[in-house]
């Protein structure tokens, strides 16, 4: 039954979100590939949230605070996610239909990051706040959707969502349409939302 509430709210729900993006998207694949199991990343020690979030706060701040889970998704003692098929199906909906919906858009140099939840067009961050409204909305809480910090490896600054599940934690990347096991990410993490508190953040 699970299951099948869980499905059930993944079609109408990207349904909702394709009805509103531009033309292009493709029809939704009817299987989807088993992740490989990944490791968790590991916070060290607090660390100072990045400007754009703080101002994000300030705006909106009920998206800044912890979000239980919905009774139909099940939550380890960590805060991770137990990863079913259907719920393995909506984090990959997700991310390709978000890579698909926002057009890229650097910000300006020299000006403030600013860190929106999706758009018409934006950057790393905007992307990365999108999926984890999206995933949020389906009954994910927000122990199982830290936002990262990072560096690609021609050394420039990046932000992915990172979604924690039983079986370790993946990587939602707008330069990616694979949901990408830690290890296979290539990036070098800095810091990560806590799975506590969203406001709190832990260095890599």
């Amino acid at each position: 039954m699970r299951t099948r509430v869980a499905l059930t709210i993944l079609v109408s729900g990207l349904a909702a979100w394709a009805s509103g993006a531009s033309a292009g998207f493709q029809a939704l694949p009817k299987t989807i590939p088993a992740l490989e199991s990944s490791i968790p990343i590991v916070g060290k020690m607090s660390a100072s949230e990045p400007d754009g979030f703080t101002a994000l706060c300030r705006r909106l701040p009920d998206r800044c605070r912890p979000v239980a889970a919905r009774a139909d998704v099940e939550v380890t003692p960590s805060g991770a996610v137990r990863l079913t098929p259907a719920l393995t199906r909506m984090v990959v909906e997700v991310n390709r239909l978000t890579n698909l919906s926002i057009r890229p858009q650097a910000e300006l140099r020299g000006a403030p990051d600013n860190w929106k939840i999706g758009g018409l067009s934006g950057d790393c961050e905007d992307y990365a706040l999108a999926k984890r409204e999206r995933l949020i909305r389906a009954g994910f809480p927000t122990s199982a959707l830290p936002i990262a910090t990072a560096h690609l490896p021609n050394g420039e600054y990046h932000a992915v969502l990172v979604v924690r599940t039983d079986r370790g934690d993946y990587v939602l990347d707008n330069l990616s349409r694979a949901v990408t096991p830690v290890a296979k990410s290539r990036l070098r993490f800095q810091i990560l939302q806590s799975p506590v508190d969203p406001r709190s953040w832990l260095a890599l």
